[in-house]
């Protein structure tokens, strides 16, 4: 089989180069543990610094970090900016102007089909009185739009379209700053969508900044790299957050019905992203395996991304030859991020693939559509959480409150049994506050 840029090319059931089974697998397309703990001390510090000396700190970091020297005064892009770039845009490329208005489109549907779906409760007591819950919006969240070796003005759409929907009150978004100026593409979008506050800022130094800066924000959401992932696995507790967004991952099972150039060019998508990218293929045709492992040869030596495709693929690319039975095993194990079924019956597939974040069902369905807009969010949960995390969307900015009305009759009803359980409890307070209302 031809190694391409993988580390190995492997036989899931191949003891020799496996002892360990899927668990060794999964191990493998995991992170070095001396450059997370690393990263969770160097975040650690910025966090605190921040926390303490506010945005002195955070420029300090930008200077250090990204060799910019910002203007306090000048963080937040004027209103005029995103017009300037939404009118400049709408003249140089009006294809790209039409291009982001469907992807708005088909992900503001989505997200509204989303908020239709989580229903407010109220059931009635015997009494006259009610017990519910309601869904209600936040009041403040932060965007992380990744900008580092390229911006995202899809994840700025992603993540912005459901707080909209949500009808979270303010919505600030920042960006990583650039020597040019702040991305024209990613302001445009900016005032495609109606928002009107983003900063420049980035790294973990902006993440620390929208929980203890001015902002104050209630959950912080978006992607970004290591560092930025772990400033807000350190900040749950100070805010919430949508999930710990790792290095995006993407899995594909493939059967022989499955066309190896679209094959290696969906793996080829996934691994450009950044050279922590996970781009693993699973299949139980060897033919379709050494023909995909040739064909990304080909594509990585000729590819204008090629040096980022040669560090991801070598770092965490794999090709595997499985059966079904092992395939899903691996599969339900990783979780990854993105799971493509490249089979001739997906459908027959997916009652046993419940780890995955997201599932693309079929040859036409790549990974690619589902980045820019089919109407599915594209932030999703990577590094095994998807296993107990969901994709971002309407729920994220929302949140349940209970609600208890009870009138007269239900409280003298409730108080003797609630009394005794309170009794029970030692909670003497809690058992006369009953007792009051017996009667």
């Amino acid at each position: 089989m031809h190694r391409c840029y993988f580390i190995s090319s492997i036989r899931l059931n191949d003891r020799a180069k496996l002892p360990g089974g899927i668990p060794d697998l999964v191990a493998r397309l995991g992170r070095d543990a001396e450059v997370e703990r690393e990263t969770q001390e160097r975040v650690a510090g910025i966090l605190t610094d921040v926390r303490q000396n506010g945005l002195d700190a955070v420029l300090r970091y930008t200077e250090t970090f990204d060799g910019l020297k910002l203007d306090p005064s000048n963080l937040r892009v004027p209103q005029s900016k995103l017009s300037a770039a939404l009118k400049d845009l709408r003249a140089s490329d009006p294809g790209l102007i039409e291009a982001l208005e469907t992807l708005i489109a088909n992900v503001r549907r989505f997200a509204e089909g989303q908020r239709n779906c989580l229903l407010d409760l109220s059931l009635d007591l015997p009494g006259g009185g009610s017990v519910g819950e309601r869904w209600v919006p936040l009041d403040r969240v932060g965007l992380y739009v990744p900008g580092g070796r390229a911006f995202y003005p899809s994840t700025l759409a992603m993540t912005a379209i459901p707080a909209q929907v949500a009808g979270v009150h303010r919505i600030v978004a920042v960006t990583p700053p650039k020597a040019g100026g702040p991305d024209p593409l990613v302001l445009a979008t900016a005032a495609l969508l109606g928002l009107d506050e983003i900063y420049t800022l980035g790294g973990a130094q902006a993440v620390a900044w929208l929980a203890f800066g001015e902002p104050s924000v209630d959950l912080i959401a978006g992607p970004g790299n290591r560092f930025v992932a772990e400033a807000k696995r350190q900040l749950q507790g100070r805010c919430g957050i949508d999930s710990v967004a790792g290095p995006t991952e993407l899995l594909v099972i493939a059967d022989s019905s499955a066309d190896a150039s679209i094959l290696s060019e969906d793996l080829l998508a996934q691994a450009e992203h950044d050279p922590d990218a996970a781009a693993v293929l699973v299949s139980a045709d060897q033919d379709l395996l050494d023909k995909v492992a040739k064909e990304l040869e080909i594509r990585v030596a000729t590819s204008p991304r090629r040096a980022i495709l040669e560090q991801s693929l070598s770092a965490h690319g794999q090709l595997i030859l499985a059966d079904r039975e092992d395939a899903i095993a691996f599969a339900q194990a990783w979780a990854p991020e993105h799971l493509e079924l490249m089979v001739r019956d997906p459908e027959n597939w997916t009652p046993f693939l419940t780890a995955a974040g997201a599932l693309f069902l079929g040859p036409s369905s790549g990974e690619a559509f589902g980045d820019y807009g089919a109407g599915p969010n594209h932030v999703l949960p990577t590094s095994r959480s998807a296993r107990y995390s969901s994709p971002l969307g309407v729920a994220t900015y929302l949140k349940r409150q209970s609600l208890i009305k009870l009138e007269p009759a239900d409280a003298a009803s409730m108080a003797p049994w609630v009394q005794r359980l309170a009794q029970a409890e030692g909670l003497h307070h809690h058992a006369m506050s009953a007792e009051l209302r017996r009667h």
